[in-house]
């Protein structure tokens, strides 16, 4: 029978025992990779300014939040907007984030056409949404049939 030195036989069994944890921690139960979208999901605040061409040298200043609930790329962003001290609730937007940040509007308020009795038709010829670490950069611009044109220009925290 041969005989190992003493400061062998031990390392041996912590060796084994180590790789078998590391095996282990390999498989299904592991940890896995970080999402490639961005975690945007929250509540976020701030003003916002909203400009027309009808009177350039007037903006309005008031608030803004918008409440994001996150599914992997998919987005479901419900709001409100106060000015003059009226909040009116914003119908949900919803869409996909790619990897920067960007925002890309599927369908709700910012998708598309609306038809106001005041304003007649008014079409969304811009928007951008740009979430960057705990910050979202809006900006839309609404080109009216009587109104004229309006921006809709904030940032917003979470």
């Amino acid at each position: 029978m041969t005989m190992r030195p003493p400061n062998r036989m031990h390392r041996f069994p912590l060796t084994t025992a180590l790789l078998a944890l590391l095996v282990a921690g390999c498989g299904d139960g592991g940890p896995t990779a970080p999402s490639a979208f961005p975690q945007v999901a929250g509540t976020y605040n701030g003003q916002i300014a909203l400009a027309s061409s009808l009177a350039p040298e007037e903006t309005l200043t008031g608030q803004m939040q918008l409440v994001v609930v996150q599914d992997g790329a998919q987005l479901a962003i419900t709001g409100s907007i106060t000015f003059f001290g009226e909040t009116t609730e914003q119908p949900a937007i919803t869409g996909t984030i790619d990897e920067t940040g960007s925002f890309t509007a599927a369908s709700g308020e910012f998708a598309g056409t609306d038809v106001d009795p005041e304003c007649g038709r008014s079409t969304v010829t811009s928007f951008s949404l740009m979430f960057s670490g705990s910050t979202a950069r809006l900006q839309v611009t609404l080109a009216s049939d009587s109104c004229g044109t309006f921006t809709l220009d904030g940032e917003l925290t979470r």
